[in-house]
């Protein structure tokens, strides 16, 4: 998913409001009559623009996700409240001390980088980011309603309720039946939707949370049914 251009939206709206509400990772088959779109007269030359500002009318009722956050990064000014060196050891004799390792060698091989194995592993989403996902999850629900079970008809009707291709992943069909993803990773969410259509039989759409730099097409959601 393009970071740049959605970091230019995100400065052109300024802020952005994210919230929680529920913590269930169930499908979501939510039935509601009226659907959300992008904002009357929106330039069609700016989709994520567009797809940023349905956001934040979509997800207003939820709480901000920084709320949700436990730890904060510590700063260049952090100074920790017991500083290294203040335990009352008492002062080392200048015998005491043991010589320090001498540098390794220029020939040495370099440490091979560690893989991250998890990084295609599915994340528990915090209880902000479950509100921000069951807002989309009903909003793609009455968006596809109607829709034919053909994935052409698929991407055009999320295309029309603010979706740009940009956050659409076509995925192998489910028994014959359309299935994509949408990738709403924003700033610190890692909301993905997993949404499969049956035509008139219905939508489902599951919820996950994936890690930012993860390819959302690889991560490794098997929905819980």
């Amino acid at each position: 998913m393009p970071r740049i251009a959605h970091a230019a939206a995100a400065f052109a709206l300024g802020a952005l409001t994210l919230t929680a509400c529920s913590s269930t990772t169930q499908a979501t088959t939510l039935k509601t009559d009226k659907v959300a779109s992008v904002p009357e007269g929106a330039g069609s030359d700016e989709p994520l623009l567009d797809f940023m500002k349905l956001s934040l009318r979509i997800t207003a009722d939820c709480p901000p996700l920084d709320e949700s956050k436990a730890d904060e990064p510590l700063g260049p000014d952090y100074v920790p409240t017991d500083p290294q060196g203040s335990s009352s050891r008492p002062p080392e004799k200048p015998g005491d001390r043991l010589p320090l390792p001498a540098d390794p060698s220029a020939t040495d091989d370099p440490a091979a980088p560690r893989p991250d194995v998890d990084l295609l592993e599915p994340v528990t989403l915090a209880k902000p980011e479950n509100c921000y996902a069951d807002k989309f999850a009903a909003h793609v629900t009455t968006a596809l309603k109607s829709t034919g079970e053909n994935a052409a008809e698929v991407r055009a009707a999320l295309n029309r309720a603010g979706y740009p291709d940009e956050l659409i992943l076509d995925m192998k069909p489910e028994a014959g039946s359309p299935r994509v993803r949408i990738d709403l990773r924003e700033w610190d969410t890692r909301v993905a939707l997993q949404v499969v259509h049956h035509g008139t039989r219905g939508t489902v759409v599951d919820k996950f949370g994936a890690q930012s730099g993860a390819p959302l097409a690889g991560v490794r959601y098997t929905p819980q049914r």
